[in-house]
This record gives structure tokens, sequence and C-alpha cells, in this order.
């Protein structure tokens, strides 16, 4: 993990998908932490784009899917949505 802080979760996980996942994980020749740590951080595209601040990912969170960025006068907000 790059982050300075990692956070601990223990999680279950059904054993037919522990299966598949320790499988896969020794397909690519990797451990199953690394897998799914792995797995977990492409889950998030954000990350990323902004970091691990808050306010990164209120601005993520609350980006509208669809815009047309050419519409916007505040060439401040424009940059935000543009992210």
């Amino acid at each position: 993990m790059e982050t300075a802080v990692a956070h601990r979760k223990l999680i279950d996980i059904k054993p037919d998908v522990f299966d598949s996942l320790s499988l896969e994980a020794a397909r690519k020749g990797v451990s199953l932490k690394r897998f799914i740590e792995d797995l977990l951080e492409n889950a998030c595209p954000r990350q990323a784009a902004f970091g691990n601040s808050s306010i990164g990912r209120l601005i993520g969170s609350a980006k509208p899917k669809h815009i047309d960025l050419s519409a916007i006068e505040d060439d401040r907000l424009q940059y935000l949505l543009s992210k």
C-alpha cells in the first residue's frame, strides 16, 4: 500500500469466493493478501485522482454525471468538475 497509514479490516469471505481468489492469486504469482489489496485499490478509481483527502472524496461524490463543462462560466468550478 502506498499510503502512510494503512487501515485494517477483518472481513468474512465465503469459502467458494476464498478458493476462487486464492486460485487467481496463484495464477498471477502474488500472495492472496496482495491480490485482494490490488482488487480493492483498482475498484476505487477516484483514489488516484484525488488522493486520500476528504475534500477530494466529497468533490468526486458530488460531481454531476453528465454535464457540459463548456457551459460553466466559473473557471474554478469548471476546473474542479473536469477532474
